[in-house]
C-alpha cells in the first residue's frame, strides 16, 4: 500500500512534478527575459522545454530550456526587436488613455479596450514566431511571413493563443507580477494545447504526438 503511495511513477507524484516543472521553467523564462531584448528567445525555450518536458515526459527540460535559449537567441532577437517597439507604441496609447479614463472620460474607455484589440494581431504573429522556431529553422525574415501565414490561416487559434497570453499577462501584472513564477509556463502550455495540432501536419510522420508516454506504461 505504502509502496504504491509513494511510488514517483505513480500519476500524483508525475502529475507534481510537472507542476513543479511549470513552476522552475517560469522562474527560468523570467529570469532570461530580463534584459527585455531576450523575451522571445525565453519563450521559444520555455514552449520547448514545456512541451517535451511538462506534455510529453521527457528528461532533461531544463537543460533542453538553456539549449534552446543559447540556439534561438540571435533570431528570437531580430524577430522580437521590432514586436517591442510596436508593443511600446500601443502601450503609450493605452496609457494615454488610462489618464484620460481616469479623469473620467467615456471615449478614453472605449479607446482602452480599442488597445488591447489592437494588440492581438501583433501579439499573435509574434507568439506564433516564438513557437514555430522551437519547431522548426528559420531566418528571421522567413520565420516572420510563416507565423502571418499560420496565424491568418488559423485565425480562431491565433486569436485564442493571444487571449491567453495576453490574459495572463495582465493577471500577472495586476497581482504585482506575483504570479510570475507560475503564469508563463501555464500559458505556454494552455498555447501548445492549439498550437501542435497547426504543427501536426508539418511535422515527420513518425514522430507521434503522445502527451503522456508514461500512460502506457502503467496500462
Amino acid at each position: 500500500m505504502l509502496g504504491r503511495v509513494f511510488d514517483p511513477t505513480n500519476g500524483f507524484w508525475r502529475s507534481l512534478g510537472r507542476v513543479c516543472d511549470i513552476v522552475g521553467l517560469s522562474m527560468c523564462w523570467v529570469i532570461c527575459s530580463l534584459p527585455v531584448f531576450t523575451v522571445g528567445a525565453a519563450t521559444t525555450a520555455l514552449y520547448d522545454a514545456v512541451y517535451h518536458g511538462v506534455r510529453k515526459g521527457e528528461l532533461g527540460d531544463y537543460a533542453r530550456f538553456f539549449r534552446t535559449f543559447r540556439e534561438s537567441f540571435k533570431t528570437a532577437a531580430l524577430v522580437t526587436l521590432p514586436a517591442l517597439a510596436l508593443a511600446a507604441g500601443i502601450y503609450a496609447m493605452w496609457y494615454v488613455a488610462y489618464v484620460m479614463a481616469a479623469g473620467g472620460s467615456r471615449g478614453a474607455m472605449l479607446w482602452l479596450y480599442a488597445c488591447r484589440i489592437l494588440l492581438l494581431a501583433p501579439l499573435a504573429v509574434w507568439l506564433f514566431a516564438t513557437f514555430t522556431l522551437s519547431r522548426f529553422t528559420f531566418g528571421p525574415r522567413d520565420l516572420l511571413a510563416t507565423a502571418a501565414k499560420l496565424a491568418m490561416g488559423h485565425l480562431p487559434s491565433a486569436i485564442v493563443v493571444a487571449l491567453i497570453v495576453e490574459e495572463m499577462a495582465f493577471f500577472t501584472v495586476r497581482k504585482l507580477f506575483l504570479p510570475a513564477f507560475f503564469t508563463p509556463g501555464a500559458a505556454v502550455l494552455l498555447c501548445s494545447l492549439f498550437m501542435e495540432r497547426i504543427f501536426a501536419p508539418y511535422m515527420p510522420k513518425d514522430e507521434e504526438e503522445d502527451e503522456d508516454p508514461d500512460e502506457d506504461a502503467d496500462t
